[in-house]
């Protein structure tokens, strides 16, 4: 017998419907799972699609708020030289007032040392020479040169603060975004 004849004899039958069924199912099987191995595949392409296009949305939101910071460092240090350029002003218009002071007293110091030589000629006691009368005016003319330097220093110290004060204000009212609240 051949080979042929006998697997005919051996497929007849019951075993022959069990080979079919055996080799039909396999058959389903592979076709099922090359079906889920596209599912798949599909899916997994879904998901790094997906992926990429957050990634790309988050780049784009660091970018914006990159760009959101440097426009607001911008900002501040344009309002920081303002304000610099401000305080120049204020300090070179507070000089010029100080100058304006110091000539001031030294037209006074000048008409005091005056008053105190007439008040000398006019007094006999008072007489060049005279210990008392020669003392009292150098000491009201020493006193009021030491009043007023003092009232100068004093004076430039006070100018220096209130600008100082004014321009940190001024500074911080314009980094953090607050309207200025001073009218000077």
């Amino acid at each position: 017998m051949t080979v042929a004849a006998r697997l005919g004899q051996v497929l007849a039958g019951w075993k022959g419907y069990a080979v079919v069924a055996l080799a039909a199912s396999a058959l389903a099987s592979g076709a099922a799972w090359t079906a889920q191995g596209w599912r798949y595949a599909a899916q997994l392409a879904e998901l790094r699609n997906a992926h990429a296009q957050e990634r790309a949305d988050q780049a784009q939101a660091t970018v914006a708020a990159v760009e959101a910071v440097r426009n607001e460092e911008r900002r501040r240090m344009a309002a920081l030289e303002i304000a610099r350029a401000d305080a120049k002003k204020q300090a070179a218009a507070a000089a010029a007032d100080a100058a304006n002071a110091r000539s001031e007293r030294d037209r006074l110091h000048v008409r005091a040392n005056a008053l105190a030589r007439a008040a000398v000629s006019r007094d006999p006691a008072a007489a060049v020479g005279s210990p008392a009368g020669a003392t009292a005016a150098d000491l009201l003319a020493y006193m009021l040169g030491r009043v007023s330097d003092r009232a100068a220093e004093l004076a430039a110290f006070a100018d220096r603060t209130r600008l100082a004060g004014l321009t940190c204000e001024r500074t911080y009212d314009a980094i953090t975004g607050n309207p200025g609240k001073l009218s000077e």
